[in-house]
């Protein structure tokens, strides 16, 4: 029983950890660089600082994919929405 639970706190200790890694290995400098030349003529960073990088990724990726409507056609990379959703989500907003 004991080893049961030291499993299944090893497995969910690196469910979380795979998750936080795109986070944790993003670029925010890089993602500001990308906010500041596409995304800020629309939007002001108060708009998304501070959300979940989760949830800001699955939006810009559905941007990109064009399953979300969006003012203009967005090519950004993967690496390109993990930098600038890890930006925005640690941002604060003025």
């Amino acid at each position: 029983m004991r080893t049961t639970r030291i499993i299944v706190a090893a497995a969910a200790s690196l469910a979380a950890l795979a998750v936080s890694l795109p986070v944790l290995a993003a670029d925010t400098a890089a993602g500001k660089k990308i906010f500041d030349s596409v995304c800020a003529d629309c939007h002001e960073l108060k708009d998304n600082a501070g959300k979940p990088a989760a949830d800001l990724e699955k939006t810009l990726k559905s941007i990109v994919a064009g399953t979300t409507k969006h003012k203009k056609k967005l090519t950004l990379s993967d690496a390109d929405i993990s930098n600038v959703a890890a930006y925005l989500s640690g941002a604060k907003a003025n």
